[in-house]
This record gives C-alpha cells, sequence and structure tokens, in this order.
C-alpha cells in the first residue's frame, strides 16, 4: 500500500479526483482555440440539442452534468460573448428562455467536430472494462443522491 493513502478507499477517491483532472484538462486543451470553457460548451451543446428552440435556465440547469453548476454565470459569460440570447417567454413574463442564435449554433457544429473522438481518452480500455467503470461510477452516484 502507498503511505500517502489510508487505505484502498481513500486511494479509490484521489485515482477519480486525478483522472477527472485529466480529462477535463484534455477538453479544456480542445476548447481553448475557441475561447470556451468546458460548462460554456456543455451549456452551447445542450442548446443546440433543442435548437432552434429554447430552454428556461431551470430546464438548463437540469440537463448540466455538473451539480454545482453557476448556471447564471455561465449563461451571462455566454451572452457577453454573443453565442446564447435572454428572452423573456411571451406566454409567461416570469420565465426567462436561453436559445442559441444561427450563427452560433454554427459555431456549435464546427467546435463539436473537435469531439468527434473523444472517447478515445477511454478507447484503450476493453469492452468488459468500460461496463464495469461503468456500473461502478452509477453505484457510486446513487449511492450518493
Amino acid at each position: 500500500m502507498d503511505k500517502q493513502f489510508r487505505n484502498d478507499y481513500h486511494r479509490l477517491i484521489a485515482n477519480l479526483h486525478k483522472t477527472d483532472g485529466y480529462i477535463m484538462n484534455y477538453f479544456s486543451q480542445k476548447l481553448a482555440p475557441f475561447d470556451l470553457s468546458v460548462q460554456q460548451y456543455i451549456v452551447l451543446r445542450r442548446l443546440s440539442e433543442v435548437y432552434p428552440d429554447s430552454l428556461t435556465v431551470g430546464e438548463l440547469k437540469e440537463k448540466m452534468t455538473e451539480v454545482n453548476s453557476d448556471i447564471t454565470r455561465l449563461t451571462d459569460r455566454l451572452i457577453a460573448k454573443n453565442l446564447i440570447v435572454r428572452e423573456v417567454d411571451a406566454q409567461n413574463r416570469r420565465r426567462v428562455n436561453l436559445r442559441l442564435t444561427d450563427e452560433s449554433n454554427r459555431f456549435v457544429e464546427t467546435v463539436a467536430v473537435e469531439f468527434n473522438d473523444f472517447e478515445s481518452v477511454v478507447s484503450h480500455l476493453t469492452d468488459e472494462e468500460v461496463h464495469l467503470m461503468n456500473t461502478l461510477l452509477d453505484k457510486i452516484r446513487n449511492r450518493i443522491q
């Protein structure tokens, strides 16, 4: 046992954290030429899934992968970059809708090309290893929720 870890459970948590950092860094490098963070790109992808329609802030937050994402800050930055627009819903003035413009939807399609092979970061794993990893990660998250 490595002395920096109390036990294998401690090592597992450290490994999960380190691996998340490795994967996020990989994606950050791919997004750097587009001046986007990983979270900003995820917002754009979620909006592109419903384009030309929009999502409310609440709907977008539900679709985010990061539990504690600051959706207001993320969307404000994307609005400042003219990548999304914020509109008050005509039927319900308390609802705020977020959507891509035609131009920003084309931009998202361009950026998405960089991720056609995003699975390559784990492509060296066998099918059995991938299945086991997915099962175990789902089990960890389901315990926490």
